[in-house]
């Protein structure tokens, strides 16, 4: 089995927390990767509540392990319709690993925790399956950060798709991260600042809204240029990578007493300037965009505006850019179970690679 290809799916809600994406992939953990299908499935309403009240309130003292308990289980329920769902949907008679990267609220590399909510023996048991889980608590014991997980898979994907090197991959979720490989195929990756999470923290807080649809808000503002300089004038931003972040670690505050439009525009505008700054320190002959904040039309052109033709979006060139994550885990899950690694010095500052994840098998009676 070592070198032949498993089929796996693939299971990754995001800190938007508007679904669950789920993909079928078969792969060799190497070169040998398809993508069979994707779908996405909604969360129920009781489970969107929930998790967004659990994450952002999860340093407050009302929170307990009750609590979060509660979500997991609302959470992992999900999970199992969502994978019952997608295998009678798309008729899929064979499943080796079912990779679930799990709901994440919390995560800190200075403290070596993150967690992703997911009760994978529930899920195992329910869905008669191999699960496998838990894929950043190896690295961040190791020394690394515990996040990008996702590098690899980016790399697979520059060289499947046969683009000119040095190729820069940009995933814009709740958090923005960049995966750089250059000339020599040489792997380097960090979280470059915030994605989307203040944008969709900041339309819940004034709408009630998940998200700004197409960046229509931000597309109705004007920046507030003294607001966006104060932002970008964060620490983080200027510390050498490695380096990993959490969706809670910025603040939208600096934006509560300004018109609610150009608010939207200042905080769209300081994802992308990050993402820009970024790029602009790299030699790139592409720079590949995935992930939610492309569909961020105010997003989406300032970074064209400024970065001209070397940007193509994932969509235009492989698939999808919702499932790209979903298919990464199924990749990683499947790396896993072969024991290749997944985490590398440059990609997350780990010591040296390592595999990660935990395999959860259905217990023998």
């Amino acid at each position: 089995m070592i070198n032949n290809k498993l089929h796996a799916i693939g299971i990754m809600s995001g800190t938007s927390l508007d679904g669950i994406d789920v993909s079928y992939v078969s792969s060799d953990g190497k070169s040998r990767f398809t993508h069979k299908c994707s779908s996405l499935y909604k969360f129920r309403d009781s489970t969107r509540k929930s998790l967004h009240n659990l994450v952002n309130n999860f340093t407050k003292s009302k929170n307990s392990i009750s609590n979060i308990c509660d979500c997991e289980n609302l959470v992992s329920e999900d999970y199992v319709n969502a994978i019952r769902k997608f295998i009678k949907s798309k008729n899929i008679k064979k499943v080796d690993l079912i990779a679930l990267h799990g709901q994440t609220i919390y995560h800190s590399s200075k403290n070596k925790s993150s967690i992703q909510l997911c009760n994978s023996s529930y899920i195992a048991e329910k869905t008669n399956s191999i699960i496998v889980t838990d894929f950043r608590q190896k690295d961040l014991l190791n020394g690394g950060e515990g996040a990008p997980l996702v590098p690899i898979f980016h790399k697979l994907l520059i060289n499947k798709l046969k683009l000119k090197k040095p190729c820069s991959f940009i995933n814009i979720g709740g958090i923005s991260n960049i995966s750089i490989l250059d000339k020599r195929g040489r792997l380097t990756a960090y979280d470059i600042g915030p994605g989307m999470c203040l944008l969709d923290q900041f339309v819940y807080f004034k709408k009630k809204q998940m998200y700004d649809k197409d960046g229509v808000y931000s597309s109705r503002g004007k920046i507030n240029k003294n607001i966006l300089r104060q932002l970008q004038n964060d620490k983080f931003l200027k510390k050498n990578p490695p380096k990993s972040l959490d969706r809670k670690y910025f603040s939208f505050n600096s934006v509560l007493k300004i018109n609610f439009y150009d608010a939207c525009a200042t905080l769209s505008a300081f994802t992308a300037y990050v993402i820009i700054n970024n790029l602009k320190k790299i030699d790139n002959q592409k720079i590949i965009l995935s992930g939610g904040g492309v569909k961020n039309k105010f997003i989406l052109n300032l970074i064209k505006k400024n970065l001209g033709n070397r940007v193509i979006l994932i969509d235009e060139i492989y698939g999808d850019t919702k499932f790209i994550e979903s298919q990464a885990f199924a990749y990683l899950g499947i790396r896993r179970f072969k024991n290749l690694p997944i985490s590398f010095p440059g990609t997350t500052g780990v010591k040296n690679p390592i595999t990660g994840g935990k395999l959860s098998k259905l217990p023998i009676f």
